[in-house]
């Protein structure tokens, strides 16, 4: 009960603040404060003169406030946003500003809004359980409620200021740095308008709502040296001619019942009188799996980040070669996607990693099984770990044993060294999330 209430009280603060951030300007704020100054000092009005003072700047404002009344401004907004963003770096994106009155404007300023999603308490605790500064902490502080739903918002734009608005389209840009992946949501706009003193302002809404999709960061990675052998696959025509490849040309045989009429040599049965069909070799590709561990355990959220980072920098990699690439992974359900050589594009391999999630519960084992069953299909694996326990060295070595070559990405937190893991395969890479461009390059 104390929590809910705790909650509310901090939403009641969070609001409070920001309508007094965004109504008053800096010299409002300054009158603000020399007022309640001279209301203090001024309470004994036989001793001290001082809360004349007070009644003049209460009644400043009280006219600013008034004058505010009658500001009106009519305006459309058209925001361009870019299709993906990458978490930590900035873009910059285009407001459209259209003046629809019939006078010029001066001394505005343009308030972007990221929508608001206020957390439960579990969601708090649940956040700050896994973070070492704030795990053994009992309660839940404002500043970090607060730091949390910016968080969560996707970060912060500051408010634009717009010298002129002239009687036409004025176009501004806006630089904006996401602190998360996934899609951010932009809500309505404000134009904030002061009044004739510049120490109140009105704000005029303007309602633009839109999306943009935040990418997980990439690195450069080196190709991985794979000795991976070409597998046939189900289907390798129609994929081979999907990328403007053809299957080697056989020779001609007798039609059989099924085949596909576009197989069919029509001189040679104008030729003999009978059906005789053209003869490919099968399509064999080389496939290799990626396997996310999305089982977060005892570790930081920043270290499943830094997972998810090294997955799509591993997709970016493959795209330089002419491979088939599986993306695996278990959230409610074990999920497969497959990308290259026309099959589908990486950007929607990109879009499913910004969305992926971490799990509490330790599903391992159905990522396993999908594994195996796709294992004579694949020609090598690449694994992204947080953990090095028993089960996940048991897969690898079920697939050494099939002559599959794996290389391993095992992500920590800076509590594991190489000597401490055993069983290693080749190719095997121990990486600190604090210090992953550094390593990442160095390999």
């Amino acid at each position: 009960m104390f929590k809910r209430f705790l909650l509310r009280q901090y939403r009641k603060v969070y609001r409070y603040d920001n309508w007094m951030r965004h109504h008053f300007t800096v010299s409002g704020h300054l009158i603000l404060i020399v007022m309640v100054a001279a209301a203090v000092f001024g309470v004994d009005t036989k001793h001290s003169n001082t809360y004349q003072l007070f009644v003049f700047l209460l009644i400043i404002l009280i006219f600013a406030v008034l004058n505010n009344l009658f500001n009106r401004l009519k305006v459309s907004i058209k925001r361009q946003l870019p299709r993906y963003g990458t978490v930590g770096e900035s873009f910059s994106y285009t407001v459209t500003l259209t003046n629809l009155g019939a006078k010029n404007y001066s001394d505005l300023a343009l308030i972007e809004q990221l929508a608001d999603n206020f957390p439960s308490y579990a969601q708090l605790q649940h956040f700050y359980s896994r973070n070492k500064k704030t795990r053994r902490k009992r309660g839940i502080s404002f500043n970090q409620w607060r730091r949390y739903l910016i968080y969560q918002r996707g970060g912060i734009i500051p408010e634009t200021p717009i010298p002129e608005l002239k009687q036409k389209s004025t176009t501004i840009n806006i630089n904006f740095t996401p602190l998360r992946r996934g899609k951010i949501h932009f809500a309505s706009s404000f134009l904030a308008k002061p009044d004739v003193l510049g120490l109140f302002r009105r704000l005029i809404p303007i309602n633009e709502s839109q999306s943009c999709l935040i990418l997980p960061k990439r690195y450069p990675l080196k190709p991985l040296a794979l000795t991976g052998k070409h597998k046939y696959q189900a289907g390798g025509v129609s994929l081979a001619n999907s990328v403007g490849n053809s299957s080697e040309f056989m020779g001609l045989r007798d039609y059989q019942h099924g085949d596909p009429l576009n197989k069919i040599h029509w001189k040679s049965f104008a030729k003999h009188g009978k059906l005789i069909v053209k003869d490919y070799q099968d399509e064999y590709f080389v496939r290799r799996a990626l396997l996310l561990d999305t089982f977060i355990g005892n570790t930081e959220p920043d270290v499943f980040e830094a997972a998810v980072s090294i997955a799509a920098s591993v997709a970016m990699m493959e795209r330089q070669t002419e491979s088939l690439l599986d993306l695996m992974f278990v959230g409610q359900e074990t999920y497969c996607f497959t990308t290259g050589r026309g099959v589908d594009h990486l950007p929607h391999l990109q879009e499913i990693l910004a969305s992926v999630q971490s799990s509490d519960t330790d599903n391992f084992l159905p990522l396993q099984q999908a594994v195996l069953s796709r294992a004579g299909q694949c020609s090598s694996f690449v694994c992204v770990l947080m953990h090095w326990d028993d089960l996940r060295q048991q897969l690898l070595k079920t697939l050494a044993a099939q002559g599959l070559p794996v290389a391993v990405f095992l992500v920590h937190d800076g509590s594991l060294s190489t000597a401490q893991c055993a069983n290693k395969p080749q190719h095997f890479y121990l990486l600190n999330y604090q210090h992953l461009e550094n390593e990442l390059a160095a390999l």
